[in-house]
């Protein structure tokens, strides 16, 4: 019987998961035997691709032929990378990383892979969610069919699952999900009701900043090294950060020296630039004292994510659950403790996210049609949608809530201003539904004079706020007219329905209030044709 897999696509590690026959969650090792695989693509001009952490050694050399962290910028129309005179959006290179994977995960399981739940940030858009499902559907298996994507679920969600898998206990707690990644940083807050045999998670609140992870900790820890060796030995600082041998070197070894820096006290470094040699050693405190800042961004993150939601920490937090590798340092557990006083656990960091992605994987059966919206978006806690999950070792079942993580609004004019009116709000349960008729009465122009059309343009934003101002919000879709059944007058009363759907895919329905006709759109990403440079390459490129 094919297999289904959980895929945590990370910006600088992967990892994958099953449940076994034995009804165990198990990672599933790469070729190489990790657990963990890097997520760094090296294009070899010979046109052949090497994924993992062989492209990070036989790239060393030729740092122009790595591309790596495409996370950062999957879903984003504007980004392409340049390779051996050819283009890659971020979904085709996160492609060959998926095709990695799971090639891998079908050798080392001895059998095929039918689908898999793939993760994504909690802070991730529709865009950024679409071009992550874009990327896993076209992997190719090795039967020839194209990967099934089952859900693409959020990180911290993933990793509560799995978590609450772990836990047998009855509980009522409200925990915060601390993920701190190589590349991204989020924070969740989640509720937790494990009764007997029922349990319920609900996402309550998200937070975090994309652009922050383990690789700025390493950056301030090459920075640090650099320095020192400049200091001993007089060479130049500037040459050395802009020399592509050394830069390879720091990106082989600087990682090894963090974590050298989470078991040990000091750690020491060989360093060569310029025909000098010297052994540099760093002190954990030093480093530490290095990347404070770094550390405190979380902090006010975590910080601002409650204040918006109108929760406190002391009050209504419970317990601090880790996730993401980069939380093995000991100062993020020793900060966090000074600043909040709260209960820290942790279950698998740098797996539970894969882990809790294999668990909802186990319980599909196929690429389901999502739950219809519920009207308004707020609904009692029983009938709002969610993933339905089965422990597989003792057959508790588990109903996990998620939420919208963005708001979606709809260009108006207000005051002969324009405005975004947000009609679905963040931290509303999907499936999600939002109406304009419920805050006030809108008309197509505002002027009697007929019209054949009306544009639309619907726009993604974080504000939990009803009206938001048009540059506070992210244009994600294409501006497209709804053509109405002949001419009507445009002061004519209409309203829009605005759906997010249990994947967080977007639709929008006119009804034009007078006539009672109802007019249809599902909006057009613009990232949406970017997605595919460089696919069909991605997709038949030979891996070795």
């Amino acid at each position: 019987m094919a297999k289904k897999i959980g895929i945590d696509l990370g910006t600088t590690y992967s990892c994958v998961s099953y449940v076994d026959d034995m009804n165990v969650v198990r990672v599933i090792d790469n070729r190489e035997g990790e657990q963990t695989t890097p997520s760094v693509v090296f294009f070899d001009p010979d046109g052949s691709a090497v994924v993992g952490s062989t492209a990070k050694s036989e790239g060393a050399m030729n740092p122009e032929c790595i591309v790596e962290r495409v996370k950062n910028f999957m879903g984003d129309p504007n980004y392409k990378c340049f390779v051996n005179g050819n283009e890659y959006s971020a979904a085709a290179v996160s492609t060959l990383i998926l095709r990695k994977l799971v090639a891998d995960a079908e050798e080392a399981l001895g059998e095929e892979i039918e689908g898999a739940v793939i993760t994504c940030p909690a802070y991730f858009g529709e865009e950024a969610r679409n071009a992550t499902k874009i990327a896993g559907e076209n992997v190719t298996l090795s039967n020839g069919k194209n990967l099934k994507i089952y859900k693409i679920l959020d990180e911290p969600t993933a990793a509560a699952i799995a978590y609450g898998n772990s836990r047998q206990e009855d509980m009522d707690k409200t925990v915060l999900i601390y993920d701190l990644g190589g590349g991204t940083f989020d924070c969740t807050v989640m509720k937790l009701a494990f009764h007997g045999g029922e349990r319920q998670m609900q996402v309550i609140t998200t937070g975090g900043n994309h652009q922050l992870g383990g690789k700025d900790w390493d950056a301030a820890l090459a920075n640090l090294v650099r320095q020192k060796f400049c200091d001993s030995t007089g060479a130049d600082i500037t040459e050395m950060e802009g020399d592509a041998e050394s830069v390879a070197w720091f990106s082989e070894n600087i990682e090894k020296a963090k974590k050298n820096l989470t078991n040990r006290e000091t750690t020491s470094l060989t360093v060569n630039f310029d025909g000098k040699k010297e052994r540099v050693e760093i002190t954990r405190a030093e480093f530490e004292d290095a990347t404070s800042d770094l550390l405190e961004q979380t902090i006010f993150l975590v910080n601002d994510m409650l204040e918006k939601k109108g929760m406190n920490m002391m009050s209504d937090i419970d317990e601090i659950i880790l996730v993401g590798g980069s939380t093995y340092m000991p100062q993020v557990s020793s900060r966090l403790t000074a600043e909040y006083g709260k209960v820290i656990s942790s279950y698998e960091p740098n797996k539970a996210v894969a882990m809790g992605a294999a668990l909802v994987a186990h319980d599909c059966t196929e690429v389901e049609a999502p739950p219809a919206p519920v009207p308004g978006g707020q609904t009692e806690e029983h009938s709002v949608g969610g993933i339905s999950l089965t422990n597989p070792m003792t057959g508790s079942t588990t109903v996990v809530i998620e939420n919208c993580t963005k708001s979606y609004g709809l260009r108006i004019i207000s005051a002969g201003q324009p405005k975004v009116l947000n009609l679905v709000i963040k931290d509303t349960p999907k499936p999600a539904h939002g109406s304009s008729i419920d805050h006030f009465p809108l008309t197509i122009t505002g002027d009697p004079a007929p019209v054949s059309e009306v544009n639309i343009l619907i726009l993604e934003n974080d504000s939990l706020e009803e009206m938001v101002e048009l540059s506070d919000c992210n244009e994600i879709y294409v501006e497209e007219p709804i053509q109405f059944e002949g001419a009507v007058p445009g002061d004519n009363q209409v309203s829009v329905d605005l759906d997010v759907d249990a994947n967080g895919i977007v639709s929008l329905s006119l009804t034009d209030q007078v006539t009672g006709k109802v007019y249809h759109m599902s909006p057009k990403r613009k990232s949406d044709e970017a997605n595919q440079e460089g696919m069909s390459s991605a997709g038949g490129m030979t891996l070795r």
